[in-house]
């Protein structure tokens, strides 16, 4: 067999792999843990120091430590995992410090991975990266082709599969004008999109790739600006503004303030505070504006005043403080919860906006079997969930509401440039194994179990060692009353689908509810969670997700959960007389 490369060592190293691999006893196994665990400790110390990082040579030792363990125990459990991040480092090697020979060893250890673990879970990914670096680094389309093709052909119902067709797509269409290129090691600055409301703005700038920056804060006039370091602007991009009308942020600048640095300012009349953070795959740098101080949720009466009342007649009277009547309807306080009255229930507010997120859409099909598509089912969802929720009274927006694709960043800041109140997004979910079935909820944090990691990772496609650099990130955008609301919205979302579409409570497609690192519930100023409805992975999951009886079933649970979570910040008690409810608040 001919293996894409630039030499025969990685098809050499692979037959002796596949070859003559002892028997791997349990002792070897523990060795092998100990050397991919020696590894990874070395990679975090090698991230946690700037002075090593500017290092070329600790990077390489890095990669060497992972290799170490494919060539001591070549049948492990390890190998597979050791052979990725070694890749990894490779073209991060290769990103920072120019070197071409790095690229080599990226494109070695990912053919080693593909061919010597084919069963491996990094394995799709493996390929595609491969065709990337060809396509992207070395403008070979043949072999990038080639190798995207293994992807689709080996693994067709896989969101590697969908990027790889994609990449085709593209390499086939009429050649448009060359993008504008920079030198190597030159980060270019390509785009700057925002979204607007009238206490938000989210400020998205999009990257060739990650780069180190400053941010700082000017008056006279009063601004904001962040400096990319080693970065060109794009010329159709150089010097631009970009007017923002919300009555805090006024516009958004760009420019190259310097042979390496762009400088992007925000010009602004009064802000309460900002945050912001980076996204890979594609790059760009997450900017969130407030112009008031943010709740955690906003009181519906902000975004959609009441009609204005009549002016009282001399007989009128005013209602009494903690009873509101009128509309046969008499409103009281919750109960509280286990641990006392939360904060929103203490500030008395309520849930009216609601926006509904069906996962993936355009040329992200997400999840696939066979011809159900994961963008196809949640938007069939989410149209049925957000038609029951309106006849409830509740006010629903969709994030998309056609086969479109929308990136994962404009998706909150839609919910928060329209004021709403909580944001929910739906998706399908989908494992290694055949074996997982059921129905489970997140709400943002760290994950606690691969298991969360594995759909975390699938659904931000990011590694999961990326995952674990969200520590820092995921401090700078929650705060702790957002994390308990979306707790509580997320428990009962889950306790309703468990009555609804199981057994019992106790059955074990009743996943539960579980904290993971969604980059599309970053930045959301309000209770968020994401629910995985099922498994196309597993065939009797694939069979009810198919049936559109089923489907309702999931809306309806999932209306049912959210009108419940609603309940418990303002307890409303019905059909009481006008005169009755007065009488009974009199002394």
């Amino acid at each position: 067999m001919r293996w894409i490369d630039s030499s025969g060592r990685t098809a050499i190293a692979i037959a002796i792999l596949l070859s003559v691999r002892p028997a791997t006893s349990g002792e070897a196994q523990r060795s092998a843990r100990k050397l991919y665990q020696d590894a990874q400790r070395a990679e975090e110390r090698l991230h946690r120091s700037d002075s090593l990082l500017r290092k070329r040579s600790e990077w390489r030792k890095v990669a060497k430590l992972y290799h170490f363990v494919v060539l001591e125990h070549p049948q492990s459990g390890y190998c597979d995992d050791a052979l990725y991040y070694e890749g990894e480092l490779y073209t991060e090697i290769y990103r920072r410090f120019d070197d071409e020979s790095a690229l080599k060893h990226s494109l070695d250890a990912h053919l080693l991975l593909a061919n010597g673990y084919p069963a491996s879970k990094w394995a799709r990914r493996a390929r595609l990266t491969r065709g990337k670096i060809f396509l992207e680094e070395l403008s070979d389309r043949k072999a990038a082709s080639i190798e995207l093709r293994k992807v689709i052909s080996n693994w067709p119902n896989t969101a590697e599969a969908a990027q790889a067709r994609r990449l085709i797509k593209q390499m086939n269409e009429p050649r448009q004008a060359a993008t504008e290129r920079f030198p190597r090691g030159v980060v270019g600055v390509r785009n700057i999109r925002h979204w607007t409301g009238r206490e938000y703005t989210r400020i998205v700038i999009d990257l060739d790739a990650e780069v180190k920056f400053r941010q700082g804060q000017l008056q006279n006039p009063e601004r904001i600006y962040f400096d990319l370091l080693g970065t060109r602007v794009a010329k159709d991009l150089a010097s631009r503004s970009f007017p923002v009308e919300n009555g805090f942020l006024r516009q958004i600048r760009v420019g190259q303030n310097k042979p390496d640095v762009v400088r992007v300012v925000f010009d602004f009349q009064n802000i309460s505070e900002y945050k912001f953070f980076f996204l890979p795959d594609p790059y760009r740098l997450v900017v969130d504006i407030m112009g008031t101080k943010p709740e955690v949720l906003l009181a519906r009466n902000e975004a959609n005043p009441p009609p204005e009342a009549s002016t009282p007649t001399p007989s009128s009277s005013e209602t009494p403080t903690g009873a509101e009547v009128g509309n046969s309807t008499l409103k009281v306080a919750p109960e509280p919860r286990t641990d006392g009255y939360s904060l929103v229930q203490q500030l008395g507010l309520d849930v009216g906006r609601i926006v509904i997120d069906p996962g993936h859409g355009g040329h992200d099909p997400g999840t696939m079997s066979g011809r159900l598509r994961e963008k196809d089912l949640v938007l069939d969802i989410a149209r049925r969930v957000t038609k029951i929720l309106e006849s409830r009274n509740f006010d629903v927006l969709m994030t998309r509401n056609d086969d479109v694709f929308i990136p994962l960043e404009e998706r909150t800041a839609i919910a928060n440039a329209k004021g709403a109140d909580l944001f929910v997004s739906i998706h399908v979910n989908a494992s290694r194994s055949s074996r997982p079935r059921g129905a489970e909820t997140y709400y943002l944090n760290l994950a606690t179990t691969p298991d969360a990691e594995e759909v975390a990772a699938r659904e931000n496609a990011v590694n999961t060692r990326r995952l674990g650099e969200l520590q820092n990130l995921l401090q700078q955008v929650m705060n702790n009353s957002k994390i308990t609301e979306s707790r509580e919205l997320a428990v009962h979302v889950q306790g309703s689908m468990a009555v609804d579409l199981f057994d019992s409570k106790n059955d074990a497609r009743n996943r539960g509810v579980k904290t993971a690192p969604f980059y599309v519930l970053l930045g959301a100023r309000i209770p968020s969670v994401l629910i995985e409805v099922g498994y196309l992975s597993n065939h009797k999951d694939q069979q009810l997700l198919a049936d559109a009886g089923y489907r309702q079933k999931i809306a309806e649970s999932i209306a049912t959960g959210i009108r419940s979570y609603h309940d418990t910040l303002v307890k409303t008690t019905r059909n009481i007389a006008p005169a009755a409810a007065m009488a009974g608040s009199l002394p």
